[in-house]
């Protein structure tokens, strides 16, 4: 017979653990499969919808190089979309948008298993050799793995970024830590602890994947920073690693000099007002505790509609002294963080759990003038915490094991039915579309998400009352008003529809939130023309649209470009090539893109102002070149396409 609380000799046996592991990944691929059939939402379709464009090298190159969602680019991301390049929809085909999700959550999957071998070298130098390390890395695996709050960063597309950084980060922690853990055994068997063992390792996890992540997604600069979180809490005391340990720390803690460096830089040159935003730098910050203890308690305490693509709605803090849970936050936070710095030695796990989450929000949670709200933040910030967690946990009396076993599997199944439940409704975008707009009434973009599926099935009455309803709960909002005119106009509702347009008139000066305004009036534009609206005509539109470009105040999200595309239809149909031509200049001026540089070409010669047509290109369109090289090129070929252009306007002329 077994001796009492003695582990039975196969639980060791390495196939035994492989099939475990591999048990778990099957898991975690067959509870996030049914949010294959999700819906591609409001970030996707600017990066993912270039894709159409991709037909060979060249035009590949210029999709990996062209992306503006942060100041590095994202290539490396935007190289992970050419893998579904045939995937996404087209006039030829109808795509198979499920292989976006399916890449996504392989790329879960694969994350996992590296947080696995992550754990598993930590508690190797943390604990030393045992057989129990392997238990560890498993369960922080499986922890961090079913935790519901990671659905966003693998179920919302565009979030591949965030989950690719993530995979280099992770990697680069791995081969660090692995540099580490052969250093380490080198010094116990040979006693000599001046040696270079793994250094290849900890060089290339350091520097080579810190770029890799950065380039993947911006706060992939943070992985020298983690390595520091690790060398001063869990590994302070490893005696074999202490060779270069000081060199290693300084290295580290340069880099995050350097970043603290551009956040002051970035929190002066801003400045306390953020522009796009309706609240201030101060505002932002005092919000953030509050909003990084809500992504504990959804955490570990998840609720199945909480989890959204849509934050829009989350309140800043306006007056702290008027909010207790901003300030117990702040409070709370404070003395985390100041007992996890003087009792980083006795209480490594702690200290390591939070450092390793305040570090993972420094970027996003600061004082970049980001969104208050987004889940996938957390994606490598509760690593830390979930290997604290299941590391503290192996420290129960063995008394208590049996008793905390079975409470942790249990809570492991229910973390594991609320991610099923989760992702299931993810994949039913009609249905989480209704629940997500009920759950998050003030929510625009959660309207305006059902607005679309409403629309899709012709449920124009539906749309309607939804988006009275929401002016109602926000009456200041213009994006609101300019939706709540169409679906009233396409109704029927005359009354309503006038009641509207007056009522968007009234706002206009003030708001700085219309980027969805222009391309609702475009659509309106065309009820209009087909004789599907009635109760207001295109010379009142035409009026709006004016409004628009003249009192908007300035804003990142009250961009004039497209009201001016609005007014050059008119201008179009009314075949006034003047009021066109000028329309198009300030489109320009607005925003240099091809397409504006292109129409405005074509519109001067069909005009016959050859010499006019020359100048915009030569002083305007090419006056400066990429310093992307591929991009430069790319541009240098559409500048030779529009000289083209002119030439042989000229030369029809002559002949």
């Amino acid at each position: 017979m077994l001796k009492k609380n003695k582990v039975p000799h196969f639980f060791h046996h390495r196939y035994f653990r492989y099939s475990l592991l591999f048990i778990l990944l099957t898991t975690i691929v067959a509870l996030y499969l049914p949010g294959n059939t999700g819906a591609f939402y409001y970030d996707d379709l600017r990066p993912l919808g270039a894709l159409k464009e991709v037909t060979d090298v060249k035009s590949a190159l210029i999709y990996i190089f062209s992306e503006t969602s942060g100041p590095l680019g994202r290539s490396l991301s935007m190289v992970s979309f050419l893998f579904n390049v045939s995937d996404w929809p087209s006039t030829a085909s109808t795509g198979n948008t499920t292989a976006f999700f399916t890449f996504n959550i392989i790329l879960h999957v694969l994350n996992g298993l590296i947080v696995f071998g992550l754990s598993y070298f930590i508690a190797s130098l943390y604990r030393g050799t045992n057989r129990n390390n392997y238990w560890l890395a498993l369960g922080t695996c499986a922890f961090w793995l079913v935790l519901p709050m990671h659905v966003s960063t693998s179920l919302i597309v565009i979030q591949r970024m965030a989950g690719l950084s993530a995979f280099f980060v992770f990697s680069g922690l791995l081969l660090y830590v692995y540099g580490l853990h052969k250093q380490n055994q080198w010094n116990q068997a040979s006693q000599q602890f001046k040696n270079s063992d793994g250094l290849t390792f900890q060089l290339l996890g350091l520097v080579l994947f810190t770029f890799f992540a950065m380039f993947s997604k911006e706060n992939g600069v943070l992985l020298p920073v983690f390595v520091l979180v690790l060398e001063t809490t869990l590994l302070v005391n490893v005696v074999g690693i202490q060779y270069r340990r000081k060199l290693r720390i300084t290295a580290c803690i340069a880099g995050l000099l350097l970043l603290l460096t551009y956040l002051t830089y970035k929190a002066i040159s801003t400045g306390n007002v953020i522009s796009g935003r309706d609240f201030t730098l101060v505002e932002r910050l005092v919000t953030q505790p509050q909003v990084l203890l809500d992504y504990l308690k959804l955490s570990f305490i998840p609720n199945v509609t909480a989890f959204t693509p849509f934050h829009d709605n989350y309140k800043h803090v306006t007056h702290l002294f008027d909010s207790p849970k901003a300030m117990l936050a702040i409070i709370l936070l404070g003395l985390s963080f100041i007992s996890a710095l003087f009792y980083r030695r006795k209480y490594p796990l702690f200290s390591f759990a939070v450092f390793w989450f305040l570090v993972a929000h420094l970027i996003e949670s600061s004082v970049i003038a980001l969104e208050l709200y987004f889940e996938h933040r957390n994606y490598v910030a509760l690593f830390g915490v979930c290997l604290a967690i299941v590391f503290a946990l192996a420290k129960v009396p063995l008394r208590y094991k049996k008793m905390m076993l079975t409470s942790i599997v249990i809570y492991w199944l229910l973390l594991a039915f609320v991610l099923s439940m989760t992702t299931q409704l993810w994949g039913n975008p009609q249905q989480a579309a209704k629940i997500w707009q009920t759950a998050q009434p003030n929510s625009i973009r959660a309207a305006d998400n059902l607005s679309a599926i409403y629309l899709k099935e012709k449920n124009i009455i539906e749309a309607q009352k939804l988006w009275a309803n929401q002016v109602e709960i926000s009456p200041d909002s213009v994006n609101s008003q300019v939706q709540a005119l169409l679906f009233s106009c396409y109704a029927g509702f005359e009354q309503q529809t006038k009641y509207f347009y007056q009522k968007i008139y009234h706002h206009i000066n003030t708001t700085t939130r219309a980027n969805n305004a222009s391309s609702i009036l475009g659509q309106l534009y065309k009820l209009i023309d087909n004789k599907y609206c009635s109760a207001i005509t295109l010379s009142d539109l035409k009026k709006l649209n004016t409004a628009f470009l003249l009192q908007l105040p300035e804003s990142p999200f009250n961009k004039k470009t497209l009201f001016l595309q609005n007014l050059y239809v008119f201008a179009i149909t009314e075949k006034n090539i003047t009021e066109a031509i000028r329309l198009l200049y300030l489109a320009w001026y607005e925003q240099q893109q091809p397409i504006i540089a292109n129409e405005l070409v074509s519109t001067l010669l069909i005009e016959k102002e050859y010499q006019q047509a020359e100048e915009f290109i030569n002083n305007h369109a090419c006056q400066s070149m990429p310093f992307n090289p591929i991009l430069a090129k790319n541009k240098l070929k559409h500048c030779n396409s529009l000289v083209g252009q002119v030439n042989k306007a000229r030369g029809k002329v002559k002949n």
